[in-house]
């Protein structure tokens, strides 16, 4: 049996996952986002050191 869910009971965005315009964590130019989790431009996510998943700069975080 499939529950359908009422479009009135699910929990709103919180206003900061709005779309909006924000700047790419990785270029640093502005870009449409559809929410807060989206923070890497398309252009920069269509690089080859993105879908590389290699590091384009060295880690500024301590080692353990």
């Amino acid at each position: 049996m499939t529950k359908h869910l009422d479009p009135d009971s699910l929990p709103l965005r919180p206003p900061s996952d709005a779309p909006q315009e924000r700047l790419c964590l990785r270029c640093r130019v502005p870009f449409p986002s559809e929410g807060f989790g989206e923070r890497i431009c398309r252009r920069c996510k269509g690089s080859s050191t993105w879908r590389s998943s290699v590091q384009f700069a060295p880690s500024t975080g301590r080692q353990r």
